[in-house]
């Protein structure tokens, strides 16, 4: 039988350390690869639903960016000003020359803004175009200005 002291304490197990307290080294390093292993959880879990989203925002609101103009081909809005000024003036050669070079930046700008807009204002801006093209052949100042008000509306009402 083991000799025991005032204390209680096993005589024979004092130089022993508590394997309670102890931990072996390989146990931090685990430890640690389980909260990165946690940390990557939670960043899966709610980071790619987070990032999906704002791809989402992203690509709802580039029309706004994709209706600005890169280059004079492309700028719809200043060659209906321009054909706006040759319809005031009644100089239909020149009107019709800008309606279509605002048909020509119109096709170039609709595939640069046709993932967030809707089809039926790609449709409704393509007509109204075609109708304001019609009414300067017919040389019909009061049609041009009237398609022209409304080429304008739906131009600002575009990406918003």
């Amino acid at each position: 039988m083991a000799k025991t002291n005032s204390r209680g304490n096993n005589k024979q197990f004092k130089g022993l350390k508590n394997p309670k307290r102890t931990s072996p080294k390989h146990h931090r390093s685990s430890q640690t690869w389980n909260n990165i292993q946690v940390i990557i959880g939670r960043l899966l879990l709610y980071g790619v639903p987070v990032l999906i989203l704002l791809c989402f925002v992203a690509v709802l609101n580039s029309p706004r960016l994709g209706k600005q103009p890169k280059g004079r081909d492309d700028d719809v809005l200043l060659h209906l000003q321009l054909a706006r000024e040759s319809v005031a003036a009644e100089d239909w050669n020149r009107a019709l020359v800008h309606i279509e070079e605002a048909e020509k930046a119109w096709n170039l700008v609709v595939p640069r803004i046709q993932i967030g807009v809707q089809r039926g204002d790609i449709i409704e801006l393509t007509l109204s175009l075609a109708r304001l093209k019609t009414s300067a052949q017919c040389m019909d100042k009061p049609g041009c200005l009237r398609e022209l008000a409304q080429l304008s509306v739906y131009w600002d009402e575009i990406g918003k």
